[in-house]
């Protein structure tokens, strides 16, 4: 969708999961309209009349997928669900003004793959999280996987109002050595250290305590190397892009 917003980091007054002021309503209510036309566009059966609210559901946001990459997720176990809503309710009393980004509708799944991810989501899943049974080892991982998780699916949202690269951008190798990543993903990368970055910082007991300041210089590292891989190509980030990172540099 073209938009005549400004940056997001203007218009949204900062970063979901680094700025308090992150005005989540305002993004929400931004991609309920765009889902909304895009389903009229596609004439999704009732789309005219739908309540815009709806298209927030994961189920709806669903239905606006043009071939979507197979998900490979299974519902998970009762003890599975109530260790995540645990997790949620621990980071909402951990930062606070995280609670509209923790609560947004999400359907988590166990992950039904053997390439050895603990997570994953992807853009074709909007608000689908899947976790892997090594996520659940220890509340301390799901923690931390179910925060990657969530930075993802905001930053998908954002794109989903503003472009954030140009199209036929480079493709990068991540600094874990992950290759065939988009510039978008590289800066979600780097979104998603900085998040676990203020999350170790403001719990570190929640972290492994006695690596909890390796942890936060891996996750640093991390973070500043996927902006250098941007600060080489910064031609083909937009400048919605180029905000992001900034604001990203600024985190880390």
């Amino acid at each position: 969708m073209k938009t005549t917003l400004k940056d997001p980091i203007t218009t949204l007054a900062g970063m979901p999961f680094l700025d308090d002021g992150f005005d989540s309503g305002q993004l929400l209510a931004a991609v309920a309209a765009v889902r909304h036309v895009r389903a009229e566009n596609l004439g999704i059966d009732g789309a005219s009349h739908a309540d815009l609210g709806a298209w927030l559901g994961p189920g709806h946001a669903l239905l606006l997928q043009k071939n979507p990459t197979p998900m490979p997720g299974v519902p998970l176990s009762p003890d599975r669900q109530t260790a995540i809503g645990q997790v949620l309710d621990g980071l909402v009393e951990t930062i606070p003004a995280w609670q509209p980004l923790v609560r947004l509708p999400s359907r988590f799944l166990l992950l039904d793959s053997d390439d050895g991810a603990i997570s994953a989501s992807c853009r074709d899943w909007p608000q689908y999280v899947l976790l892997a049974p090594a996520a659940f080892a220890h509340r301390r991982e799901l923690r931390e996987q179910v925060t990657h998780e969530l930075c993802h699916q905001w930053l998908y949202m954002i794109q989903e109002v503003w472009r954030l690269a140009e199209e036929g951008a480079e493709d990068l190798i991540l600094p874990s050595g992950t290759a065939d990543r988009t510039p978008s993903e590289v800066l979600g990368a780097a979104h998603v250290a900085a998040a676990l970055v203020r999350l170790h910082r403001t719990d570190p007991a929640g972290a492994h305590p006695q690596t909890t300041a390796d942890h936060i210089r891996y996750l640093l590292d991390y973070g500043r190397g996927c902006l250098s891989l941007l600060d080489g190509i910064g031609s083909d980030l937009t400048e919605a892009g180029r905000a992001i990172a900034q604001r990203l540099k600024e985190a880390l």
